[in-house]
């Protein structure tokens, strides 16, 4: 019987340095979990962060797609196995949103670990579970979600958590180093500040945020899984980047 050692993917791997910021007055880059182009992601040259342009994301009552109502941007190979990556955009909620139960507005979600024979279905039920990270408004407060059991479905606690306005521009910059044991870390700012808690030596929480060695993808705009909207939302997006520094991707 022939045995050897089970494919996975190397540690490490050279990730996708991006720049999201509609500068270039289209989407180019972008993967689209959307109903509709034309309605649920335009660039719009007011408001903006910075710059001529951002994203208007629209999501109606009746934006489902692909198992949830949603209206999402994705990036992926930004994620991978033990690299360490900074995300940086701008959001504002706007000033006639109306729902007020939880929208994931950008989260990093599991992959499948296809050189090992995984498959979206029927086993296991990679998107059964909530991601592994996620950035919530939920009731005019905005929250760091995580998940790090893949088998369960209502498995989150949250992190941190600050109540925010509409109608106002924030600035959210991530530094995560992706694994799959607790060596993984992230930390957060908020409009500069430090958003993650204190651990004692600085603002990195320590936890799990790999599902498997595949790695995430990167999701933001709204997505709300099975809960309909009861009125249309909208969430204006800016200044979206991906680098190996603070000062290379903070708006």
């Amino acid at each position: 019987m022939a045995c050897g050692k089970v494919p996975t993917p190397e540690p490490g791997q050279s990730f996708e340095h991006f720049v999201g910021d509609f500068e270039t007055g289209n989407l180019k880059g972008w993967h689209f979990l959307i109903p509709d182009t034309s309605v649920n992601t335009k660039i719009i040259s007011s408001p903006v962060r910075k710059g001529k342009y951002a994203l208007k994301n629209t999501l109606l009552p009746n934006g489902y797609i692909n198992n949830g109502y949603r209206a999402e941007l994705a990036l992926y190979e930004c994620a991978l196995y033990k690299t360490e990556v900074y995300y940086g955009w701008s959001f504002m909620i706007d000033t006639n949103y109306y729902d007020q139960t939880y929208n994931l507005i950008a989260q990093w979600q599991d992959l499948p670990n296809y050189i090992q024979g995984e498959v979206w279905e029927p086993t296991p039920v990679l998107h059964g579970s909530p991601p592994p990270i996620a950035l919530v408004y939920v009731d005019g407060t905005l929250e760091i979600n995580m998940n790090e059991n893949p088998s369960d479905k209502n498995e989150t606690y949250s992190v941190c958590k600050q109540k925010i306005s509409t109608g106002q521009w924030y600035d959210v910059v991530f530094h995560i180093y992706w694994a799959d044991d607790n060596t993984a870390y992230l930390e957060a700012w908020l409009n500069g500040t430090p958003f993650t808690p204190l651990n004692g030596t600085d603002h990195k929480y320590y936890k799990r945020n790999l599902f498997n060695r595949t790695g995430n993808y990167f999701k933001f705009g709204q997505y709300r899984g099975k809960l309909k909207a009861t009125k249309t939302n909208i969430i204006y997006l800016d200044e979206f980047k991906v680098g190996s520094s603070y000062q290379e991707v903070a708006p």
